[in-house]
């Protein structure tokens, strides 16, 4: 924010932004060359963090702006993999008939984040590439399994949204496409209701000996942990019906050091097993 004597502090505006240089590509391969180009260059998506950074003082010299990269905001699915685009909004995405079809837990689930204002602007890799603990997505996408493909002047970079947290995105990349493995989830669920305290999604995958339950955690101050419980059934009355014992097995992982300023890790620890046990009654309807 910037301080006017006559106002006070003001949240910071076109007007108050200082001159920068604006890069606006076509394609991937000009986004690329522009983060190449520029000294040290802020990436321009839907822009609804990059209002909240200008106003905890962040001074662009140059912009990348992705507005006009078409390939970044398509939705593709072959029956096995589900494709987004990073720049896919998160209405654009939640409403997506592909989306629906193929991970339809994942789509509900999209759908109540944030409010109408962000949601038609706020996009899918934004809300990742922020690494803020209270946004949703890189918890629902590490309940999903999701791989993020970043594009670099060499290839193609794979990471995981853990990866993404340790730092492990390539310098001058840009993150390009969100995947999910669709063929082999069978459910998908998301519990927010006890938001900013802890919130959690959870997914189960059929193998060839089993289930594997995937269940991400996180609470508004803490980044997502996965947590997860390989089971050697397939039948989920079974499941609904044990649902608080696997539920304590689940959260017996949670991490020691898992407290926040507002939430203990006893809590976490309690309230966790409480909704995803709540989640698990109703795995047999899936």
């Amino acid at each position: 924010m910037q301080l006017i004597p006559s106002a006070g502090l003001v949240p910071t505006s076109a007007r108050s932004l200082p001159r920068f240089k604006l890069y606006e590509p076509r394609s991937i391969a000009q986004a690329l060359d522009a983060l190449a180009a520029a000294a040290n260059p802020v990436v321009l998506a839907g822009g609804t963090d990059l209002v909240a950074r200008f106003n905890e003082g962040l001074s662009p010299g140059e912009m990348v702006s992705l507005a006009h990269v078409a390939e970044l905001r398509s939705i593709a699915a072959d029956g096995v993999t589900l494709r987004i685009g990073a720049c896919v909004s998160h209405d654009a995405g939640c409403t997506n008939a592909i989306v629906r079809e193929q991970i339809p837990g994942f789509s509900r689930a999209w759908a109540r984040i944030a409010n109408p204002r962000i949601r038609f602007n706020a996009t899918l890799g934004g809300n990742l590439m922020a690494l803020r603990p209270r946004y949703e997505c890189s918890l629902l996408l590490t309940a999903a399994r999701a791989r993020l493909e970043f594009t670099t002047s060499a290839g193609t970079i794979t990471l995981t949204p853990q990866d993404l947290w340790a730092g492990h995105a390539p310098a001058r990349s840009l993150l390009t496409t969100i995947t999910l493995d669709t063929a082999d989830l069978l459910w998908y669920a998301y519990e927010r209701s006890m938001r900013p305290l802890i919130t959690l999604a959870t997914g189960l995958r059929r193998r060839p000996d089993g289930l594997l339950l995937s269940c991400a955690v996180a609470t508004e101050y803490l980044r997502p942990v996965l947590l997860e419980l390989e089971m050697d059934t397939t039948d989920l009355p079974s499941i609904a019906r044990n649902s608080r014992e696997i539920a304590k097995n689940v959260f017996a992982q949670l991490p020691g050091t898992f407290s926040d300023p507002v939430a203990t890790r006893a809590y976490c620890l309690a309230a966790g097993t409480t909704l995803l046990a709540r989640q698990l009654a109703g795995v047999a309807h899936a």
